[in-house]
């Protein structure tokens, strides 16, 4: 049976879009007059597509076509995208925190109008999620200039219209995003974004990736330990982050003909320059207070580890987390909590 009780204690990972696959022919046939009745067509993909949306793009019906002697006898599975961040600004933005409370009362939100009833979830497989995490810096411009590796792939400007946004294809199914939400939305203070918001986001478009997670259909998605599995990718992903402002002279490292070059470099940097360890510690230590500030119990054992403030990126120790001492070594337990390994060396 799927939780109904959205007073749930899952953590504050962000869902920002989700795609399903639907192969049940009785939901297809029903999202189909849904379609046709409340939705624009636009132009598909490809011709093996029609295709329909609502709230722009942020919510899009994708049906693959079936036929037979060129004439289309119904349609083979059906590829449902939504947002519910967005969904729940009334697709005006996704760029404040978003609790569990809301994403879920988002989910059911959608459903309901979608017609999709809690019995069928199951049949709603998931085949790309994005999630992630907001921090506010201090200085999200210089933040974002010197994230320049994820492992050995360089994070790009996709677009030069936009510099303060990056992304990473760390492999063919998963992509890092690191940019400035708050520039984002810069011409929309009404929103009460803050300027300085950073985004680490990542974004899986393949199911077997997706499963690592615990996360298979929409029933998944209200099932508290795949909050942890989450978080913990994030925090993988960024321990994987090269934040540096010298890109030229590793590029020349990932050319040569030693592979291992370049990641002895790497560690060999990240030991001997203040300003990138430094940074790449705060802000791994931010999430980590992020995260443990968004459990709902009061009596939280690691609340010395919580910073209210902005992330200092420039390099100075933070007063509030001893970065020199703290290496983090995050363990999900058996009963779904956190625990720290190595906290205090």
């Amino acid at each position: 049976m799927v939780a109904t009780d959205y007073n749930t204690k899952i953590m504050k990972i962000m869902l920002d879009n989700l795609k399903f696959s639907i192969t049940d022919q009785g939901i297809i046939q029903r999202l189909l007059c849904f379609a046709e009745n409340e939705m624009i067509s636009r132009k598909p993909q490809n011709n093996n597509y029609v295709c329909y949306s609502k709230f722009g793009a942020l919510m899009r019906l994708d049906f693959r076509k079936s036929m037979e002697n060129g004439y289309l006898v119904g349609f083979r599975h059906l590829e449902l995208s939504i947002s519910p961040h967005y969904h729940f600004n009334n697709y005006l933005h996704n760029g404040d925190d978003f609790t569990p409370k809301n994403c879920l009362k988002s989910l059911k939100d959608i459903f309901t109008l979608l017609e999709i009833k809690m019995t069928e979830f199951d049949l709603l497989k998931v085949v790309n999620i994005e999630y992630g995490l907001n921090l506010t810096v201090n200085d999200v411009k210089n933040l974002i200039a010197g994230i320049s590796f994820h492992k050995r792939t360089s994070f790009i400007v996709p677009d030069t219209l936009k510099p303060y946004f990056k992304i990473t294809n760390a492999t063919k199914y998963k992509q890092i995003k690191a940019y400035a939400k708050g520039l984002q939305f810069a011409d929309h203070p009404e929103y009460g974004i803050d300027i300085n918001t950073f985004r680490f986001e990542v974004k899986s478009k393949q199911s077997k990736c997706i499963s690592k997670t615990g996360i298979n259909t929409v029933k998944d998605l209200f099932r508290e330990e795949v909050y942890h599995e989450l978080f913990q990718s994030i925090l993988d992903e960024w321990e994987n982050v090269l934040y540096t402002k010298e890109r030229e002279k590793f590029n020349e490292f990932l050319q040569d003909s030693n592979r291992d070059k370049f990641n002895y470099e790497r560690q060999k940097y990240m030991k001997i320059n203040i300003e990138t360890k430094n940074i790449c510690r705060q802000i791994k230590g931010y999430l980590i207070d992020k995260f443990l500030s968004f459990q709902d119990s009061a009596d939280s054992t690691y609340e010395t580890l919580i910073n209210k403030g902005k992330v200092n990126i420039r390099g100075e120790p933070s007063s509030l987390i001893n970065l020199e001492y703290a290496e983090y070594n995050i363990i999900i337990t058996e009963n779904n909590r956190l625990g720290f390994g190595n906290y205090l060396k």
